[in-house]
C-alpha cells in the first residue's frame, strides 16, 4: 500500500524535521510531505527525500492536509500527523494492515502521553465535548466514532469521497471527517498498536478558546439537532465562559480570552462557510489576540515502545488533536 505521510507544520522546524527524518527511514512510507502553514521556507538540513510545500497562505489544519493531498493524489493511504508524535514501524504496519481491509476508511493507533493511555473515544457528550470517562482499551482493533487527527491513517479512496473539511481551520476537522466517513459507509477503527504524543502546542490559548467555541457550535449545527445547538450555546454562555472569566480575572490576565470566546459564539451562530472555504481573515483569532508561531518547549518523554501499557491500564488526559472536540475547561492547547 503506497503511503504518503503528511505533516501540517507551524512553528519551530526542529520537531518537524526530526519526525520527517524518522518517517523517511521507514520502508512502509513512500513519501513524506510537509505543508508549512507558517509560510517558512525550506529549512537547512532537511533531508532531500522530504517535500516541503509552502502554500499561498495559512490554510489551517484541514486546508494544509488537503493541499498535500492535491499535490500528491497518486497514493493509497495518507498518514496525517502532528509534529509532536512519535511512532515505530510496527505501529505503521498494524495500522496499514487494518486500513487495507475492505470497507475500512480511517484508522488511528492508541495514543500514549504523559497523562496515560488514549485508546479512542466512545463518542462525544451531549454538548459535543470529549467525555472524561474514556472507552476501555482492548488488545484488538475496535470500531469507534472517531479517532484523533494527531495521527490518522486515511484511505485515499475514502478521502476522495469524503474529503476533510477546510471550514473549521483548527479543531473539530478530525471528528467531522470520521462522522461523515461513517455516514458514507466507511469504518473507523482504533488499533491497539501504540504511538507516543508529547503534546507540544503551537496555538495560543486565546486562539484555542475561540476555535473550540466556534467550531463546537458549527459541529453541533451540522451534525446535531436544534435542541442540541441550543444546549451547547447555553452551556458555553452560562457555564464555560463565566468560569473562564473568573479564572482569568483571578490570575490578572484580563478579559482577552473571554472576548475570544464570545467572538467564537458570535461566529459559531453566524453563517457556516462551505466545506472547502474558511471565514475571511483566518486565523480570525489573531484579530483579538496575539498569534505566534513559536511554541513553548515541551520535555520529550520516553518513546511509547519503552512504556509497557496494556489494555487494563486506565485512560486519562486530553491531547492537542483530541482537544479538537474540546474539554469543558477550555484549557490552553497542550
Amino acid at each position: 500500500m503506497r503511503t504518503t505521510a503528511v505533516i501540517v507544520h507551524w512553528g519551530p522546524t526542529g520537531p518537524t524535521m526530526d519526525l520527517a527524518a524518522q518517517l523517511a527511514a521507514m520502508p512502509q512510507i513512500s513519501e513524506v510531505v510537509v505543508v508549512a502553514n507558517d509560510l517558512r521556507g525550506r529549512p537547512d538540513g532537511l533531508g532531500e527525500e522530504t517535500a516541503w510545500l509552502v502554500p499561498p497562505g495559512n490554510l489551517g489544519f484541514g486546508g494544509g492536509f488537503r493541499h498535500a493531498c492535491d499535490a500528491y493524489p497518486a497514493t493509497d493511504c495518507y498518514l496525517l500527523l502532528n509534529n509532536d508524535v512519535q511512532l515505530v514501524p510496527a505501529t505503521v504496519d498494524a495500522c496499514l494492515e487494518l486500513l487495507s481491509r475492505p470497507g475500512v476508511g480511517i484508522v488511528g493507533p492508541t495514543l500514549v502521553n504523559a497523562d496515560g493511555l488514549h485508546p479512542g473515544f466512545a463518542g462525544l457528550t451531549r454538548v459535543f465535548t470529549v467525555p472524561r470517562a474514556r472507552r476501555t482499551p482492548t488488545d484488538h482493533a475496535d470500531d469507534v466514532p472517531w479517532v484523533t487527527g494527531a495521527i490518522t491513517f486515511v484511505k485515499a479512496e475514502c478521502h476522495r469521497q469524503v474529503p476533510m473539511a477546510v471550514r473549521y481551520f483548527l479543531y473539530y476537522e478530525d471528528v467531522d471527517l470520521c462522522q461523515r466517513a461513517r455516514a458514507a459507509g466507511w469504518r473507523v477503527l482504533v488499533s491497539p498498536a501504540q504511538a507516543w504524543h508529547t503534546g507540544g502546542g503551537t496555538v495560543p490559548g486565546n486562539g484555542y478558546t475561540y476555535y473550540t467555541v466556534r467550531n463546537r457550535l458549527w459541529f453541533a449545527r451540522i451534525h446535531g439537532r436544534p435542541r442540541q445547538v441550543a444546549l451547547v450555546t447555553a452551556w458555553l454562555l452560562l457555564a464555560v465562559l463565566p468560569r473562564v472569566a473568573v479564572s482569568e480575572l483571578v490570575r490578572r490576565r484580563g478579559i482577552v480570552r473571554v472576548h475570544c470566546g464570545l467572538r467564537g459564539v458570535v461566529d459559531g451562530l453566524a453563517r457556516i462557510p462551505d466545506i472547502d472555504q474558511t471565514l475571511p481573515g483566518e486565523p480570525r483569532a489573531s484579530r483579538w489576540s496575539t498569534w505566534t508561531r513559536e511554541a513553548r518547549s515541551v520535555p520529550r518523554p520516553r518513546p511509547a515502545q519503552d512504556r509497557p501499557i496494556g489494555p487494563s491500564d486506565p485512560a486519562g488526559g486530553v491531547d492537542r488533536r483530541e482537544k479538537a472536540a474540546g474539554t469543558g475547561e477550555l484549557t490552553r492547547p497542550g
